[in-house]
């Protein structure tokens, strides 16, 4: 299900977008200096450094109080 610009997910956890990866991959490949060659682990590790930080800031979520169901009284055949 889309929400806004990320996709929730029925656990109600974020994941992150193409562009928030992207942003983020960008800033790894800064700090690094700038070399080419990491391309995919700059991306990888935005990747899982996004979706870890919202896996730790989601609620956890709870499931909610559900009476059982009440067994009818079985009725007689004809």
């Amino acid at each position: 299900m889309k929400h806004g610009s990320a996709i929730v997910s029925d656990s109600n956890k974020k994941v992150p977008t193409h562009e928030e990866i992207a942003l983020r991959a960008f800033e790894i490949y800064l700090k690094r200096g700038g070399e080419s060659g990491g391309e995919l682990d700059d991306w990888l590790a935005a990747e899982k450094e996004l979706t870890e930080s919202r896996e730790t800031d989601a609620p956890e979520s709870k499931a909610p109080d559900v009476k059982p169901l009440r067994k009818r009284a079985a009725v007689p055949k004809r």
